[in-house]
């Protein structure tokens, strides 16, 4: 595999080693605009289930606990603030990193939908 591959992998595992878990939308946002194959990326993947992540699992109660301090934040900040709170500002209120509080509004998202 390209350096490059190991490079993603390596982020991406320093990002999610403390939750266990990555969303498909990480490896894309890590990816970015980066041209992978489909073996690439089934390649990131298998990697990252070897070091004992879960990927594109569904939310276990760990996951709904962050998801629910995330929007607890972000009602706070946004009544507190008048406007919608970035995702940097939910991150310092919650205690999260970034690509987690954009996970978690992301799921919000989707449940929200459904």
């Amino acid at each position: 595999m390209p350096p490059v591959i190991d490079d993603m992998i390596q982020e991406l595992l320093t990002r999610h080693r403390s939750t266990g878990r990555v969303d498909l939308n990480d490896i894309a946002e890590v990816v970015d605009r980066r041209a992978v194959s489909y073996e690439e990326v089934e390649y990131i993947i298998d990697r990252l289930e070897s070091e004992g992540l879960r990927v594109a699992e569904p939310l276990d109660p760990g996951d709904v606990e962050v998801l629910r301090a995330v929007l607890a934040s972000a009602r706070r900040l946004a009544a507190e603030l008048g406007r919608t709170p970035t995702i940097g500002e939910i991150a310092l209120a919650s205690g999260q990193a970034p690509h987690t509080v954009r996970r978690a509004l992301e799921q919000a998202g989707r449940a929200k939908a459904c």
